[in-house]
């Protein structure tokens, strides 16, 4: 099935795209996005959506490093997908002092889940705060934060103005999938106008190879009908592409991620 490119624009630079959240702030430019969420770690600074070109890459680095520094903070997060320009970007900004930190796959689903939800598992939004932050505990050891202290501990310290975002209707509300009376996987969802875009999907390791991730999809999918925007757009992890594969996502873009740090 043809993805729409918008869609495909969204699953290569979903910073550039979805709906900020309160405190969000987002930097506009036709040669890059700077999106500015609340905290202080790497991934809380998003640069997006890289148009550079050839003579003024070194200054257009610049000017985006010093938009960051006057935000107050050190720290951001570079996503070179396969739009990007130059394309040797990447190995461009490695010469310039960034790091290289992972890979991911822009995956869209635009049609019904290929396969049917293991049985046993119930999905629903966090409904009181109780769960929320319980499902945000979830969140935490699935990412194995303590690689990242004070991402877990940030993370804990939104949780609160996040539920009550979403229970005022906000753009953005976390999935929870239940077994029983546990919450063991949970993910992100943000509400679009091309489709729902899911984001930090992820199992208890107690929980996993019983299908309970994959429990997600379909209920986001009925979600995402009932809205009007039927598509689920993500950017998957190696771990987690064979599962959305069986389910029906097609892979339409990559993206590179790379980090910097200043006044190293």
């Amino acid at each position: 099935m043809t993805v729409p490119e918008e869609v495909r624009r969204l699953a290569e630079d979903p910073e550039a795209f979805r709906p900020l959240e309160s405190g969000e702030e987002r930097i506009e430019d036709p040669r890059y996005v700077i999106q500015l969420s609340q905290g202080r770690f790497p991934r809380s600074v998003g640069v997006q959506q890289l148009r550079f070109s050839e003579p003024d890459l070194d200054a257009t680095v610049a000017e985006i490093r010093g938009l960051i520094a006057a935000s107050g903070r050190d720290a951001s997060t570079w996503m070179v997908g396969s739009s990007a320009t130059p394309p040797d970007l990447g190995e461009r900004l490695l010469a310039m002092g960034l790091s290289r930190e992972g890979e991911y796959v822009g995956m869209v689903l635009a049609a019904p889940p290929a396969s049917r939800p293991a049985t046993g598992f119930v999905v629903r939004l966090a409904g009181t705060w109780d769960e929320y932050r319980a499902a945000t505990d979830v969140s935490i050891e699935c990412f194995g934060f303590e690689l990242e202290p004070q991402e877990a501990h940030e993370a804990r310290e939104q949780a609160r103005r996040r539920f009550d975002e979403q229970e005022a209707g906000g753009p953005v509300a976390l999935a929870v999938v239940w077994d029983g009376d546990e919450p063991v996987a949970t993910g992100r969802v943000a509400f679009t106008e091309w489709g729902l875009y899911l984001t930090a999907g992820g199992t208890l390791p107690s929980a996993r190879g019983r299908g309970a991730f994959s429990a997600l999809i379909p209920a986001a999918w009925k979600e995402a009908v009932r809205r009007g925007t039927p598509a689920l757009i993500t950017q998957a992890q190696p771990t987690s592409r064979p599962i959305l594969r069986k389910l029906g996502f097609q892979e339409v873009t990559l993206i590179r991620e790379f980090r910097d740090r200043l006044g190293r």
